[in-house]
């Protein structure tokens, strides 16, 4: 048995999984390529109820996106809602709609950072329980008019608002914090007909996995974190000088071991 060092980051944000592992892993790993890093595998675009799914949203939630950053929801009046059948035609909407707050980024010099779900669940009958709509997160650049505005057809005195618009900006530690943004954002769809399907914009910093450490600690240094009066903060705080560490969890597994999970920020990070 040792223990591995595994860490995750994007952009400013870090998560470090400290775990026990069976001897025979390490062999695994001296037999593979030693990348220093790789970007992680994204989520499927049909969103499924999968810890790495969460762990790549969280992690591209916490290094895109800061406080004053937007949560958007889109959803339609009555009139313009594409019929069930023709629900995933919502996108055609979506497109236009990035498409305008991108050209008004454009004219403050600013690059448009998204990523967006739209879910919509149907009975039966094929008739909407929950209509179509979408939720997304987006880098601050032009003010929560500007972009409500986007969200219709139409130009001139015929433009017309698709529906309500609400933006909200997000608070790191709050109800709209991006913790519990990336929850709700990678949990799969809950119901048999429906769908609840994802995307995000290229120039986001991508979640990667760092190439993985077997001699920073052991299973006995662990237990004495653990067992010290502030779970380790001082001892880990040296170990990442470059990080302030804001979370330090332990789970304790009878048959492999003290595990210890930390998320952490640079110390000079961007927002």
């Amino acid at each position: 048995m040792f223990v591995r060092e595994n860490k995750y980051a994007a952009g400013d944000y870090q998560e470090v999984d400290v775990v026990p592992l069976p001897d025979e892993v390490k062999e695994k790993l001296s037999n593979t390529s030693r990348k220093r890093k790789e970007n992680m595998t994204r989520p499927q675009q049909q969103l499924t109820n999968d810890k790495r799914s969460y762990k790549w949203m969280r992690l591209a939630m916490n290094g895109n996106f800061f406080k004053g950053d937007y949560y958007l929801t889109l959803t339609y009046d009555e009139g313009d809602i594409p019929p069930p059948e023709k629900a995933e035609e919502a996108k055609k909407d979506l497109s236009n709609f990035l498409r305008k707050v991108r050209n008004l980024y454009k004219k403050v010099d600013k690059e448009l950072k998204y990523i967006w779900v739209m879910e919509y669940e149907l009975d039966q009958e094929g008739n909407y329980l929950k209509r179509v709509h979408f939720h997304l997160v987006m880098n601050q650049g032009v003010n929560r008019d500007a972009i409500e505005e986007c969200w219709s057809h139409g130009r001139g005195k015929n433009k017309k608002l698709l529906g309500y618009v609400n933006i909200r900006k997000i608070k790191p530690n709050g109800d709209f914090g991006l913790e519990r943004l990336s929850g709700y954002f990678s949990k799969g769809k809950r119901w048999k007909k429906g769908k609840k399907v994802w995307n995000c914009s290229r120039n986001l910093s991508r979640p990667q996995k760092l190439h993985p450490n077997d001699s920073k600690y052991s299973s006995r240094s662990i237990e004495k974190l653990f067992l010290s009066n502030d779970k380790g903060y001082e001892v880990l705080q040296k170990k990442y000088p470059n990080f302030y560490i804001t979370s330090i969890e332990f789970v304790n597994n009878e048959r492999k071991g003290m595990h210890m999970y930390l998320k952490m920020w640079k110390k000079e990070r961007a927002g």
